[in-house]
């Protein structure tokens, strides 16, 4: 069905998506699992004899066959099965897992948990800062799966194990982890991080579209040998100074249509499509001011202004210590995990997950008033973590004026105000703008964060592994109204 607005129109929704929508040829009715259960109940049951399996369970019509369970090699296995294409048995096996039932492909690949509920896929597509990988396996390693073309040479089997550790397969790990201590369902993971070519984003007919396309048919043909159904827990995208974008406008409107792309290529069964974004702040060695602000300024058209789509920016970047190259370190691809996690986490209790975003900025007799929406009182960080200087990342442009200081508003826990040092008269043929987080002269070799940067944060906290997380303010940039 068409997402455009003009042909397909929700006349009732509620917090999980459209429940009512009409579009050229009728109406659609979107049921709940637990109608579609119970109008299942009320249907004549099938003759005796026939095999009460739902379709899509094939493995059930085929008699358990017993097994060897030395054929598995030399691990701590026992009462082997074969059933249909999977080899089912217990084991003791490395990872947060513990002893408990696994099965296996008959052609090889992953050993993977037995798990209730549906298949669940992690899509995100990005550039190299957003692939970036270490050494080692997940935590929960037969939890956490791929399902990927193989490379040259190899078999191309149903599931993988994953060998290396990257934002998917940490986010996939750190939703296990809450799920584990708080003794809830551990669900089968698959994640599935998707490359973008640097440049524009991509279009329909491109290689990126048509490997997303195929990892979304692995997906679900991965779930349906399971006899299970395939779901998408979120989209993750990180898309911004990669893209070398050329105004904040065209950003803005290519992101639209990239999402439009995505959702519109997702199979209705895998669910409304819930993007997760990280505002990306750029490199230590961002040195294009004109490419950064085109960035910075689309992204927070972007998350202001995400149209038809359920987007939802869980932290900024700039929180995210860099390398050398400028690529997240593995603590800081930790840290984002577990703030993904979080924010997922949040997001399905249906609640909402707000990082401070600047939502106006007006004059104040002599000063400006910054006005933020946010989901408690705000709070300047006087440590400065991240080095983003006295006025905590808030900058004047097309103006000689400058700032002379900044504090919340005692009237309002949600609002920032600026001091100026002179008159806000504009420059020549601009527009007088205030700027958050949005950059400055590029950093030398070993800064581990950009320049984009700022000390502005609710009062969310997290308490990690002797750390703390705080939830930090988008950067943003605003005409001062």
């Amino acid at each position: 069905m068409s997402r455009d607005p003009d042909n397909n129109q929700t006349l009732i929704a509620a917090t999980n998506g459209p429940v009512v929508e009409a579009d050229s040829t009728g109406l659609v009715l979107r049921l709940s699992d637990r109608v579609i259960r119970d109008i299942a109940r009320r249907l004549p049951r099938p003759p005796f004899g026939t095999p009460a399996v739902p379709a899509g369970e094939p493995a059930a019509l085929v008699p358990a066959e017993r097994l060897d369970a030395g054929l598995l090699g030399d691990i701590d296995a026992w009462d082997l099965q074969r059933e249909g294409d999977w080899l089912r048995f217990v084991a003791h096996r490395p990872g947060a897992e513990g002893a408990r039932r696994y099965r296996r492909h008959v052609a090889g690949g992953g050993v993977i948990a037995e798990t209730p509920g549906p298949v669940l896929g992690l899509l995100s597509l990005g550039a190299g800062r957003r692939l970036t990988t270490f050494a080692g396996a997940p935590c929960f390693p037969h939890h956490v799966m791929a399902c990927a073309p193989p490379d040259e040479g190899e078999p191309d089997l149903p599931v993988t194990g994953w060998r290396n550790r990257g934002a998917d397969t940490m986010l996939a790990d750190a939703l296990l982890s809450l799920r584990h201590e708080a003794y809830r369902a551990l669900p089968l993971i698959v994640a599935m991080p998707m490359p973008l070519p640097l440049g524009p984003l991509p279009s329909a007919a491109g290689p990126a579209m048509a490997g997303l396309d195929d990892q979304l048919r692995r997906l679900e043909e991965l779930a349906g040998s399971l006899g299970k159904p395939a779901r998408l827990a979120c989209i993750g995208i990180e898309i911004g100074h990669d893209q070398a974008p050329v105004t904040a406008a065209r950003f803005h409107a290519d992101a639209l249509a990239f999402m439009d792309l995505i959702a519109a290529r997702l199979a209705p069964d895998l669910g409304t499509p819930r993007f997760l974004m990280v505002a990306d702040a750029g490199p230590w060695w961002a040195n294009d001011a004109d490419a950064n602000r085109a960035a910075i300024e689309g992204q927070h058209l972007l998350a202001l202004r995400p149209g038809l789509h359920d987007l939802t920016v869980v932290a900024p970047s700039y929180m995210f210590a860099q390398d050398d190259l400028g690529q997240p370190t593995e603590a800081a691809l930790l840290d984002r995990a577990r703030i993904e996690a979080e924010a997922l986490e949040t997001l399905l209790r249906r609640k909402p997950w707000t990082c401070p975003i600047l939502c106006l900025a007006e004059r104040d007799d002599r000063r400006l008033r910054a006005v933020f929406k946010a989901d408690g009182p705000l709070a300047i960080d006087a440590s400065d973590p991240f080095g983003a200087g006295p006025a905590a990342g808030f900058a004047l442009a097309g103006t000689a004026a400058g700032i002379s200081g900044v504090e919340i508003a005692p009237d309002d826990p949600q609002s920032v105000l600026i001091h100026l040092d002179g008159p806000l008269e504009p420059l020549a043929g601009a527009q007088p703008r205030l700027d958050y987080a949005v950059g400055g002269p590029a950093r030398g070799r070993g800064a581990a964060h950009p320049p984009a940067c700022g000390a502005l944060r609710d009062q969310w906290s997290l308490n990690r592994d002797g750390g703390t997380l705080r939830r930090w303010a988008l950067p943003g940039s605003l005409v001062i109204r």
